[in-house]
């Protein structure tokens, strides 16, 4: 019994061992199984990840630059807004004004009724506006799916101010080409086609700023005004009327302002207009008519009534500037002073006739060399205790 008991015992011993090794085999195989699908997967979603790559690895350091700049400059505008938004009902409960329907209009009315200002320059007085108005406008993103910007010029820093001068060079290039057709066909005009930038100016470093939206030093400006100059100096530059307007602006000055009188007409038929001008104690009165043959009579005499070269420029100059030198006759009545203001005082009143018997253009001319305005210059009083004005008597002090 004992040897069957344990011949019994042994086998069932074997058994478990059997059994136990069979089970530790199963479950490292069942480890192995998800170890490999574990890595299968992995290797899978690795495979994934590479063909859809996340939004991050698909942009390049400077759109992620830029958005980080953009997303900061989100965030600032608007606690901006918000601030602005507290403070203009704080003004309209100030004020006993509804805040819903509180315009700016509204608010620079308040403020000039609370914080009123006798400073002559507009931009040192209080002043609230909505922030957008206040900071400089961001630009957007100009970038692909890629991460590579749609601009040729971005990696320059300044994209637009450097699209604006290529763009500057392709028309130079046009104009001298063209230049050269003319030559070459022996074709001269009669009449320039330089363009006339009467009454504008070139744009400040500030405004071009911000029509490019980028933030310019001085020699960027410096270089860009000294290039559209010698664009502006070409002698067909009116070819490219709509691309030099786009960085100058129109200047409204006094004159352009005032109506213009119009021609009169004599029972002949005769247009003619009268102007009057003074020179220091010098009054003149002149009558400028057209379809003349160049006339000139002062106080019943011919030109030669000033005996001085000088005097005789001053007062066809007008008309050569305009001209209309024997194209019209002049009449001129003076009274006053000395020669030289007698024919200053005739000089601007033929240049304000002569504003009726040409266009606006010509007008801005004469504006600019100074042909209407009056020369406010006289001579400086002897001072009491000196020799004249400035002049004093010789000391000696022994």
């Amino acid at each position: 019994m004992a040897s069957v008991l344990g011949q019994f015992l042994r086998r069932s011993g074997t058994l478990v061992r059997t059994s136990c090794t069979t089970q530790a085999r199963v479950a490292s195989g069942l480890l192995h199984i998800q170890q490999h699908s574990s890595s299968s997967s992995s290797s899978s979603s690795m495979v994934e990840e590479s063909t859809t790559p996340p939004e991050s690895g698909r942009m390049s350091k400077s759109m992620l630059a830029y958005q980080q700049r953009a997303e900061a400059h989100d965030k600032f505008m608007v606690e901006q807004v918000a601030e602005y938004e507290i403070g203009r009902r704080h003004l309209a409960n100030m004020m006993g004004e509804d805040p819903e329907t509180f315009t700016q209009e509204d608010i620079n009315a308040a403020i000039q009724y609370l914080l009123p200002s006798g400073l002559f320059e507009p931009s040192a007085r209080p002043s609230m506006k909505h922030p957008s108005e206040v900071f400089i406008k961001k630009k957007a993103a100009e970038f692909d799916a890629s991460g590579r910007p749609f601009h040729t010029f971005f990696y320059t820093g300044y994209p637009a101010f450097y699209e604006a001068l290529h763009e500057l060079g392709k028309t130079m290039i046009s104009l001298e080409q063209f230049a050269n057709k003319m030559a070459r066909l022996k074709v001269e005009s009669e009449t320039s086609q330089a363009f006339n930038p009467g009454g504008t100016e070139w744009r400040s470093k500030g405004e071009l700023s911000k029509m490019f939206l980028e933030e310019l030093h001085n020699k960027h400006y410096v270089f860009f005004i000294q290039s559209m100059n010698r664009l502006l100096e070409h002698p067909y530059s009116s070819r490219a009327e709509d691309f030099i307007m786009r960085f100058r602006k129109v200047v409204l000055s006094r004159q352009s302002k005032e109506e213009i009188p119009k021609l009169l007409y004599t029972a002949e038929g005769v247009p003619y207009m009268t102007g009057s001008g003074k020179r220091k104690h010098a009054e003149a009165t002149v009558t400028v008519y057209g379809r003349g043959s160049g006339k000139i009579e002062i106080n019943e005499q011919d030109i030669r009534f000033f005996e001085l070269i000088q005097d005789r420029e001053q007062v066809v100059f007008p008309l050569q500037f305009t001209n209309l030198l024997g194209k019209v006759d002049l009449v001129a009545n003076v009274t006053g002073a000395g020669l030289s203001s007698s024919a200053g005082a005739i000089r601007l009143a033929t240049s304000l006739a002569l504003q009726s018997f040409v266009d606006e253009h010509m007008r801005e001319k004469m504006r600019l060399a100074g042909l209407l305005s009056k020369d406010f210059r006289i001579k400086e009083r002897k001072k009491p205790g000196q020799k004249g004005a400035r002049a004093k008597f010789t000391w000696k002090k022994r």
